[in-house]
């Protein structure tokens, strides 16, 4: 017969497995719905999880595949998995704030004002960062395949001019940088601060529970309470994530400006 000290070690490490499970139950889901691209252990493994979620034709694998045999390569490779999982998220985030502010938000309502047009702009105005974030996935998944491009030589003519192009090209390459750090810092950061506010002030059910019948009413009054502050926590967490998203781009940037030849 198992002693008392055995049997709470045993339903311990029952209860711990099972909130394990869920766990990484929850987290799969989570990369599911958010089109997360896992890292594998090895980059042939992560082109494979890329497969999964993008159609990847025979000659784009090769090329993946190609790309990764360089150390600098995987450093390209690995950034771009990044940026593409981010922008991934950005578009799942604002999905799930569309759908709170069409179901759970009336800040008219709320502050005692007609005004049902402003449930529809907010409405749509995630939908259209949500768009926004999905174009940036799709520019992020090409520029992936094309790979990273060659910069010309420094100096020409055996060394004894600058080449213009070479700080041109530089230039170009730091673009992609600045508007990622544009997006995050003014468009993205704003509009998950701009959710989480007006979600506080205005969630609501669609239906106002008092005109549905108890119990039911308290208990999506409940459930709606619930689900929105989350959602506004949520809004402020990526909000400052935004942030620093952004200053990790503007770094980025600054660190190929290095490479001018000034």
């Amino acid at each position: 017969m198992a002693s008392e000290p055995e049997k709470l070690i045993g339903a311990v490490t029952s209860h711990y497995a099972a909130a394990r499970g869920f766990l990484s139950r929850a987290s799969a889901f989570v990369a599911k719905v958010t089109f997360k691209i896992p890292k594998g252990a090895t980059p042939g493994e992560t082109i494979d999880e890329l497969g999964k979620r993008w159609a990847l034709s025979e000659e784009e694998r090769l090329t993946l595949h190609i790309l990764v045999r360089t150390k600098p390569g995987v450093a390209f490779f690995d950034e771009k998995i990044q940026s593409v999982n981010r922008a991934a998220f950005h578009r799942s985030a604002f999905m799930l704030n569309a759908a709170t502010q069409l179901l759970f938000v009336d800040i008219a309502a709320q502050l005692y004002l007609s005004f049902p047009l402003l449930k529809f702009a907010l409405f749509g105005a995630n939908l259209l960062l949500a768009l926004v974030a999905h174009g940036e996935m799709r520019a992020l998944f090409k520029a992936l395949i094309a790979g990273p491009n060659a910069l010309p030589p420094k100096r020409r003519f055996f060394g004894l001019l600058p080449n213009p192009e070479y700080n041109r090209a530089v230039k170009k390459h730091s673009r992609h940088y600045a508007r990622s750090a544009w997006k995050e810092k003014s468009l993205y950061r704003p509009a998950y601060f701009l959710d989480a506010a007006s979600i506080f002030l205005g969630a609501q059910f669609i239906v106002a529970p008092e005109k549905i019948i108890f119990p039911f009413g308290f208990l999506i009054g409940k459930a709606t309470g619930l689900f929105t502050t989350l959602v506004m926590i949520f809004d402020v967490w990526r909000g400052v994530r935004a942030g620093e998203d952004a200053r990790v781009a503007r770094e980025r940037e600054i660190a190929v400006y290095r490479d001018l030849d000034i």
